[in-house]
């Protein structure tokens, strides 16, 4: 893996792992404080039975802005995720350069270097 040690990528799993855990935890806190009916319609089973991937396809179609949030934070982590299965995790997807793992502490499922995500951001905003 570009500019990564095992141990490093390992941890940074870890991290993206724990995360992924949190952010089901809270879309199932979210809807247990929602009207039950729109449950079982949206979701068809209680919350606590549905599985990670059945919630995300299910989930996909809510209008909530709290759970669009989850949603991105848990989509973010599978592409990390297939980033370190290919072998290109830690590597910039725009300029190919290695990542600073300080970066991936902070953020681990960076996609872009610094000075690339600075440069995509601007062009977003259009300034």
């Amino acid at each position: 893996m570009p500019g990564l040690e095992q141990k490093q990528i390992d941890h940074l799993a870890a991290m993206m792992d724990e995360r992924w855990a949190r952010e089901f935890r809270e879309i199932r806190s979210l809807f247990s404080a929602t009207d039950e009916d729109r449950q079982q319609v949206t979701l068809g089973e209680g919350v606590d039975e549905a599985t990670d991937d059945a919630l995300l396809v299910k989930l996909s179609a809510v209008d909530d802005p709290l759970i669009r949030q989850n949603l991105q934070d848990v989509r973010d982590i599978a592409a990390a995720r297939q980033r370190i299965a290919a072998g290109k995790y830690g590597e910039c997807t725009d300029c190919g350069a290695d990542i600073a793992y300080e970066r991936l502490l902070a953020y681990p499922t960076a996609k872009r270097c610094i000075d690339c995500q600075r440069e995509h951001e601007t062009r977003k905003t259009g300034r």
